[in-house]
Parts: structure tokens; C-alpha cells; sequence
């Protein structure tokens, strides 16, 4: 900490002229048809330093010890979530601590005055870190989008911490029991509405090492989450067993207090042995249940989509696809499944999905080659037949003898039988908050006039109600549309419905070559533990992949060039107790939750009546 008022002035002023420049660096790149890449991260950490150096003016003229400022302990663990989360550093075990210093600022400043705004401020300042370490690369997509999700997300991540703070004080005898209870059904709701952004959910930081977490099977990635937070509060128990400050007139001193130290020594070594060594037990000793196997090849076509993808000859890019595809296929033997990535051709009739006259070069040049099915991703669309339903996502447009039409734009996915010409679709079901859908549109219905005369639109995409298998003459394959592969309890409605292996199509180079696309990849480990099936990705950009049963990446391509994959992928049809029972650990966060903030109320309702006796 620096010791007078002048010092950090200049500091702040000196990392905005940092900030300052990167923005403008930013700009410059912007019409020069160039991505970002890390830059968002040092314009945030250097926004954040430059307005902490500011509102430390505000402090006393001397700092003599970091402990007096919560700030810093809520600080550190806001690096070491960020830090901790896949990207950065290969260590998830940062996790595993990363709410003790911050568990610490909250004793410090749990009983002063205007104690719910100091405890809301340095749980935003840890959530916002938090989030500017481990998702600033959304800011690739569009500059405005990454600022919102940022902010809003660490708004978010508050409310469960204020929560917490409200039980300690009317019920300090379970607020460590109400931290992960609200803090897990916050990640339950963050799944399950509108404004979704589960990304961040903290059982997610463990995806680069699927061999640790092979239990998430039994209680998918929210009991890591639960996990994580156990872990915490045991190290936060041996800290305080082992130091002990006993004031003087000096400086505090610190004394070892062996014999309350053994409990929470003995059950913090349970908890870290007990859960990994039976995971890494699990992962060395499992065997892929025996069965079929289908030969998959995967394309990477590597079309840049903020310059390149929706702006470059579609013809050139059907050869492109062609060329990898026969590469991919040449010597391959019989190959089951040819997968293309997300949205690879546009302005496909959902109906007649071979009168496009992309698909249509395709499955005619691809009927020569060795291969029975062609999945692909599409951006297409369906025409409302007269006195068909409505959907929400109606659009409406001009036809080509001057009538108003209805229809809806979507996020398809279509399986093309090579042999027969059949085919079969699946629309997205999750979308992107913002960029694919409007959200609290019938709250927010005021916004429609302002957004339509942007050149956007409030209708967002098409979509259907159940999760759906492709059926093929081998296999059920569960198709999975970007995004889609983040939600776990909803991925495992492909399962039910007799999908024996996984492909995720995806186009992750929005995001240049940042932590996004590699965490995007490690997700679908999550879902390989979770569901016990093999999944292929392919992506436009980013990583195609091969991943086995256990979460292993077995094979992937390098971000940013061309390349295909082809490999055996087995098949199961057995259901893993996550599948049948779902989350759960979020089910019984919720019923806690319910219960400790009715409690909290009756007890704040019985002190004010008695304050007024």
C-alpha cells in the first residue's frame, strides 16, 4: 500500500493513461478488421486499479497494515477466484481457499455501522475480479455485451452474499450453512431464466481436470460447487485454530493452539482425500460399457466470424468444406458421422433443408464418399403455414409478390442421410441473452419500438419445447448447439430420450484466441462425467475435439487453423444417477434457502416488535 494521498493520486492517474491508451488501441483495431484478444482484460484491470488508487484518497494518510482494509483481503479473493477458474493457470486448487480472505473481511466488518453496505461493497469488488479474470474475452463478441455481463453478473453474485451477511446477523449460528446454500441456488436460478450466464458457476472450475471429479456423475457440477465451499470453511477453521491475536501494547502476536487444531486439520485432509482419491479411483479403474461403436470425423473449417463467416462467398466456403471433408475421409474407411460446425450455411429453409444450395452441392459431391450421415449447423428459418400457431420468435416480412409473411429465424441443426436423402432437425433451445434473445420481453415490451428502429429485434429465435435425439440406423445421437453444452441438468433431457453419444457444434472464434474456447471445450468434459457419454465438438474456430467417457480429451485441434478429426467414438445407453435424479444438491440449496430467509424475516419481525415495547 502506498503511505500518502499523493502517491495514489498519481497512481491512478497513471494507470487512466494506461486504460486510455489500450481503449484506443481497441478502437484502432476495430477498423483495421483486427480482434482484440487480451486487451479487454488490461483496460478493466487497469480501470479497476486506476478507481481503487481514487477511492483509496479517501483513507487515512498512513496505511500500517493491510488486515485494516477488507478491501484487500476481498481483492485477493477475487484473484484467486479468477485465477483459479480454467484459463489462466492450470490450479483449480485456488478454488479451494479463495473465500477465506474474504470470509475474513466480511468478520471485520460484520458488526460496524452501515455494515450491509460495506459487506455489499466488498463482496462486489471480489465478484467483480472474479469476473474480469475469468470472462473478459466475452468483450471480443461486442464491446458492450462483455461491460453487462461483467457488471451485472458480479451485481448478481451479491445478492447471495448479502443474504449471507443477513443471516449471520440474525442467525450466526448457520451462517456458514446459508453462504453455499444461497450461493447454490443462485447457480440453480442463474441456469433457469432469462437473463442465463451460468459460466462462472464455481463447480465449473475443475473442468481441465476431469480425473478429480469423476463423483459429478452422482451430483453433476453443483456439488463441486457444494464441495468447494466445505472445503473453504475447513481451511477457514484450521486458520483460525492456528492463529490466535492476542492484542498488547505492541503489535499482536500469534500462538499455535495445537489442540483445536486437530478436528478441523483431521477433517480438512478427509475432505480433500475422501472425494479426489475415489474420483482418481474411478477415472483409472472405469471401463466403457460394451457395446457399438460409430467412426466419426469432425471438420474445422476456421471461417473468422466477426469478418470473415457471414460476409465471405458461400461458395468458396462450400469448397472449402469439401476439400477438408474429403481429406478428413480419404482412407478413413466406412465413416458413420461427417459433423460440420454451428451455423456453417445460411438461409436454410427448415422445411426443405436440401432445396439450399449449399446443402444441396454437399449431399450431392458427399453420396460418392464412403459416409452415411452429414450433420450439420444451420441459420435458417421457418414459414408459418396459413392458420399454423404463432410462436413468441414470429417475425414478420415481405414476400416476393409484395405480402406480409410470417416466420421465424433459427439456430438449426440438420442430419441428412447420405443413403435415402432423409432428414431430420433440431433447433436450438438455449440462447444467448442479448445476442439470440431479448430477455423479460413481455416485461420489457416498451424497448420493442427502440429496438426494431436500431435495425434489431425483440423475437429472438425459434425453438422447441423437448430435447430430441437424432435417430440413425446405429446410433441416437444427442444434438448439442453451443451454448446448449453449458447446462447440465438440461443436457441430460438428451439421455432420456435414448441419446447414446454427444455431438456439440459450435463457433467459439468470437472470442479470439482467449480462455473462452478453451473453457468452452473443457465444459463438455462436464458433461462426458455427468451423462457417461463420449462427445465429439466441432468448431468453425476453437477446438474439434475427441472425449471420452471419463471427461479426457483424447484428440483436439489447435485454435485458428483448418483441420479435421476422425476416430471410433462408443456408445452407451446406461443412465448415470445424475441423469435420472438431476441437481439435486440445488434442490436441497433451495429448501434450505427457503427456510433460513423465512427464519431470518420472523426473527427481524420479532426484534422490531420488541424494540417497540
Amino acid at each position: 500500500m502506498l503511505s500518502n494521498k499523493r502517491h495514489r493520486l498519481l497512481l491512478g492517474l497513471f494507470l487512466l493513461g494506461i486504460a486510455s491508451g489500450v481503449g484506443y488501441s481497441m478502437y484502432s483495431r476495430v477498423g483495421q478488421g483486427e480482434l482484440w484478444s487480451h486487451l479487454p482484460l488490461f483496460l478493466y484491470l487497469t480501470l479497476y486499479g486506476s478507481a481503487l488508487s481514487f477511492l483509496s484518497l479517501r483513507w487515512e494518510e498512513t496505511i500500517t497494515s493491510w488486515k485494516q482494509y477488507p478491501l484487500a483481503l476481498s481483492s485477493l479473493s477475487g484473484v484467486l477466484l479468477g485465477l483459479g477458474f480454467p484459463g489462466f493457470l492450470p490450479f483449480p486448487f485456488l478454488l479451494l481457499v479463495a473465500w477465506v480472505p474474504l470470509l475474513l473481511a466480511h468478520r471485520e466488518i460484520s458488526d460496524k455501522e452501515n455494515s450491509y453496505r460495506r459487506v455489499w461493497w466488498t463482496g462486489f469488488n471480489a465478484f467483480l475480479l472474479y469476473n474480469i479474470l475469468a470472462s473478459f474475452w466475452v468483450t471480443n463478441t461486442a464491446f458492450a455485451a462483455g461491460v453487462f455481463a461483467i457488471v451485472v453478473n458480479s451485481f448478481l453474485m451479491g445478492l447471495p452474499w448479502l443474504a449471507f451477511h443477513w443471516t449471520s446477523r440474525r442467525s450466526p449460528k448457520v451462517a456458514y450453512l446459508a453462504l453455499p446454500a444461497f450461493w447454490l441456488a443462485f447457480e440453480y436460478f442463474h441456469y433457469n431464466w432469462s437473463l442465463n450466464w451460468p459460466w462462472l458457476t464455481l463447480g465449473n472450475g475443475f473442468a481441465q481436470f476431469p480425473s478429480l471429479i469423476q463423483w459429478y456423475e452422482i451430483t453433476g457440477v453443483l456439488g463441486g460447487s457444494a464441495w468447494i465451499f466445505l472445503v473453504n470453511f475447513l481451511v477457514l477453521r484450521v486458520y483460525q485454530g492456528f492463529t490466535a491475536v492476542i492484542p498488547n501494547d505492541s503489535a499482536p502476536a500469534v500462538t499455535p493452539k495445537t489442540t483445536s487444531l486437530r478436528r478441523p486439520m483431521l477433517l480438512l485432509i478427509l475432505a480433500l482425500v475422501i472425494p479426489m482419491g475415489a474420483s482418481l479411483l474411478r477415472y483409472f479403474t472405469y471401463e466403457t460399457p460394451a457395446g457399438d461403436t460409430i467412426r466419426v470425423a469432425t471438420i474445422q473449417p476456421n471461417f473468422e466470424p466477426h469478418f470473415e463467416k457471414f460476409s465471405s462467398d458461400p461458395v468458396s466456403q462450400v469448397d472449402t468444406f469439401l476439400r477438408l471433408s474429403r481429406q478428413a475421409l480419404e482412407g478413413a474407411g466406412p465413416v458413420d458421422y461427417l459433423v460440420y460446425p454451428e451455423t456453417s450455411f445460411s438461409y436454410v429453409n427448415e422445411d426443405e433443408p436440401l432445396q439450399a444450395r449449399s446443402l444441396n452441392e454437399l449431399y450431392r459431391s458427399l453420396r460418392e464418399e464412403d459416409l452415411r450421415y452429414l450433420v450439420t449447423g444451420f441459420d435458417g428459418y421457418h414459414f408459418f403455414a396459413p392458420g399454423e400457431p404463432l410462436t413468441p420468435a414470429v417475425r414478420y416480412v415481405t414476400g416476393r409478390n409484395g405480402e406480409e409473411v410470417a416466420l421465424e429465424a433459427l439456430n438449426a441443426l440438420v442430419q441428412i442421410d447420405l443413403q435415402s436423402g432423409e432428414v431430420q432437425t433440431y433447433r436450438k433451445g438455449v440462447f444467448v441473452p442479448g445476442a439470440e434473445s431479448f430477455p423479460f420481453r413481455e416485461t420489457l415490451f416498451f424497448l420493442e419500438p427502440l429496438v426494431n428502429s436500431l435495425g434489431g429485434t425483440v423475437a429472438g429465435r425459434g425453438t422447441q419445447d423437448v430435447r430430441e435425439a437424432l435417430v440413425g440406423e446405429r446410433a441416437k445421437i444427442a444434438p448439442v448447439i453451443c451454448y446448449e453444452s453449458v447446462f447440465g441438468e438440461y443436457f441430460t433431457e438428451y439421455i432420456r430420450e435414448g441419446a447414446e453419444a454427444i455431438f456439440v457444434v459450435t463457433n467459439d472464434g468470437w472470442w479470439d484466441n482467449t480462455a473462452g474456447h478453451r473453457q468452452h471445450n473443457w465444459f463438455s468434459s462436464l458433461r462426458a462425467i455427468e451423462t457417461r457419454r463420449a462427445v465429439v465438438r466441432s468448431a468453425n474456430m476453437g477446438n474439434c475435439s475427441f472425449i471420452d467417457q471419463r471427461g479426457k480429451v483424447l484428440r483436439k485441434t489447435p485454435y485458428g487453423q483448418e483441420g479435421f478429426l476422425v476416430d471410433d467414438m462408443p456408445l452407451n445407453q446406461h443412465l448415470t444417477p445424475y441423469v435420472r435424479f438431476g441437481d439435486l444438491t440445488a434442490r436441497i440449496a433451495l429448501l434450505l434457502s427457503a427456510m433460513l430467509l423465512l427464519g431470518n424475516l420472523a426473527r427481524t419481525i420479532r426484534l422490531e416488535a420488541f424494540a417497540q415495547k
